[in-house]
């Protein structure tokens, strides 16, 4: 693809293939390999669904493997950045370490603010140990403003009032915080282990309900079983880098509340 900008900061280089001009309200979706996969599995459909724009992408020598990807005849990114009306979706099916996270968490954040995002929205999953029995998923949120807040104002979706959370989304919440971004985290009863495209099927539904935009999610539920084939790698590198980040730990319940 024809590079119209390249910058490097730090370890990363952010291309550019073309300029972007988000509608408002403006949303991001930031899709990162994490509980079942639901987090990529949604961003999957949701890019196929609303057919989605290649606009740019993230790379780094230091923290991603000597692997190239490629799509459709072309060289990509490892980190690929996706746009349409007003949504911007960033997507990555490796996992980097916790160092690696710390800057591109970072360079997201100057990234989102050039870009004027106003809302950003991180799916992922919450595992639960009887994720078997569930027939009604529940989907939790957390936001980092008030802002934030009034995106579930009228979406059934329940506060995480108490608990430990671990692995990416962690550290990306704690890093928009601090930036001071309205940034929502929305955690999908899922397995951990496995891919989970039926919570991920769920995760779409409270997306579209935020953005006001129908997204379909007939089509995914439907092959769910080859998706959960078709994702067995992919969770079984996501497992390794999770054990290093004590993803473990969620199912901890705290000492005080």
């Amino acid at each position: 693809m024809e590079i119209y900008r390249e910058e490097w900061i730090g370890d990363f280089v952010l291309i550019e293939y073309k300029p972007i001009q988000l509608q408002r309200p403006s949303y991001a979706i930031i899709s990162l390999p994490d509980t079942g996969l639901v987090s990529v599995i949604s961003a999957t459909h949701i890019l196929k669904s609303l057919k989605l724009e290649e606009v740019a992408g993230i790379d780094s020598y230091t923290y991603f493997p000597p692997v190239a990807v490629i799509s459709n005849k072309i060289l990509r990114s490892p980190i690929r950045i996706f746009t349409g009306n007003n949504l911007l979706v960033i997507y990555t099916e490796f996992m980097l370490p916790t160092p690696g996270l710390i800057q591109l968490a970072k360079i997201l954040i100057d990234y989102l603010e050039r870009k004027g995002v106003e809302y950003i929205l991180l799916p992922s999953g919450l595992p639960v140990q009887n994720r078997f029995e569930l027939e009604q998923l529940r989907t939790y949120y957390l936001a980092t403003s008030p802002k934030a807040l009034e995106l579930v104002k009228n979406v059934e979706v329940i506060p995480f009032e108490n608990g430990l959370l671990a692995g990416p989304y962690a550290l990306l919440l704690k890093e928009f915080s601090r930036a001071k971004l309205n940034a929502l985290l929305l955690l999908t009863e899922s397995f951990l282990e496995f891919p989970d495209p039926e919570a991920a099927a769920r995760s779409i539904d409270m997306i579209s309900r935020i953005m006001g935009v129908a997204i379909d999610v007939k089509e995914l539920i439907e092959q769910a079983e080859l998706i959960r084939i078709r994702a067995r790698d992919v969770m079984k590198n996501t497992l390794r880098g999770l054990a290093q980040m004590r993803k473990d730990m969620e199912y901890t319940v705290p000492l005080h509340t």
